[in-house]
């Protein structure tokens, strides 16, 4: 790829880009039972195809609300999560959509404010005050986005249960923002602009497709980090019953590598760990365990910001046979 199709698709993707998918993480590759179709549910353009068990994206008719972003169980799709943070940080907390009037700073659509964004957010400024547009006529969102935008700070009270949000159908004042720190926005905002134009150096050999989902989304980096800084957290987690046969499916099918089964030291013995702070709550494994001796709980922030947890441990029936 040339210097003139690089730039090409940088402006694209700067002025209407589609949501990062990560395979790996998708509930339908994973082959989870019951599979996924949220993402194709709540997109209001029916930008999404699921027929070859894989989330294919038309960039045509795709608007970049990020709705699907956030209600993906898995974190497959994603929009990067770093500069809406920091316009939430820069506004202290204030933010509005790009129909919406007023001052501050904008972002595409308030359906691309995920949990873990509002979670983060609210940890450090409190109320929350989301302006929006005429969601009714927007073609962007449209006029559910107010609804799930509210679902959204729903789930974003797990990870930080003082959550507060406004979201109100007016023009936002805007917080107050020195000298200082407006140059500094410009000259942040700047960089990003060119680091996107710059054309990609070559990339060392992909790592292989399993170790994918090794790599832990930003959403997950935000809830944790607005755990932190809570006094207590209803973070999901699962947890496995007696019947448990430790076979690999739900090690398998887990989006994130938060569940991992290993052999003990003694070398007879096999072990299921759970890394709490990755578990999305998204349900693979408990649809898709055999013996069905899984099921979903809450953890406390102890076990949120502490080492994984061991979900069970036993000599497997299989050893018998």
């Amino acid at each position: 790829m040339g210097l003139l199709d690089n730039l090409v698709g940088a402006f694209l993707k700067l002025t209407d880009p589609t949501p990062e998918y990560t395979g790996p993480r998708c509930l339908l590759e994973r082959n989870s039972v019951g599979g996924c179709d949220k993402c194709q549910q709540v997109c209001p353009h029916g930008a999404i195809n699921l027929e070859s068990f894989t989330a294919e994206i038309d960039e045509i008719k795709c608007t970049s609300c990020g709705l699907c972003t956030a209600v993906c169980p898995g974190l497959a799709l994603e929009f990067p999560l770093g500069p809406i943070q920091e316009k939430l940080h820069r506004g202290r907390g204030q933010i509005r959509c790009s129909k919406a009037p007023g001052a501050g700073d904008e972002i595409h659509c308030l359906g691309q404010l995920t949990p873990g964004a509002l979670a983060e957010a609210a940890s450090r400024f409190g109320v929350l005050i989301l302006a929006r547009g005429d969601c009714e006529s927007c073609r962007i969102g449209g006029p559910t986005i107010p609804e799930r935008v509210q679902w959204a700070a729903q789930e974003a009270q797990r990870y930080f249960p003082g959550l507060e949000v406004q979201i109100q159908n007016q023009a936002l004042r805007g917080a107050e923002v020195g000298r200082r720190e407006f140059f500094g926005a410009l000259l942040g905002g700047a960089k990003r602009s060119a680091a996107e134009l710059v054309p990609n150096l070559p990339l060392p050999p992909s790592e292989p497709y399993e170790d994918k989902r090794g790599e832990l989304p930003a959403e997950l980096r935000l809830r944790r980090l607005a755990a932190y800084r809570a006094q207590t957290v209803r973070w999901p987690r699962i947890s496995v019953a007696e019947g448990c046969t430790l076979c690999p499916v739900c090690s398998n099918v887990c989006p994130t590598k938060a569940v991992e089964r290993e052999r003990a030291t003694d070398g007879e013995e096999y072990v299921l760990k759970l890394n709490v702070s990755a578990c999305t709550g998204c349900g693979a494994c408990v649809e898709s365990c055999p013996p069905q001796v899984i099921s979903l709980v809450e953890a406390g922030r102890e076990e949120v910001l502490g080492a994984p947890i061991e979900l069970f441990r036993g000599r497997p029936p299989w050893y018998d046979l």
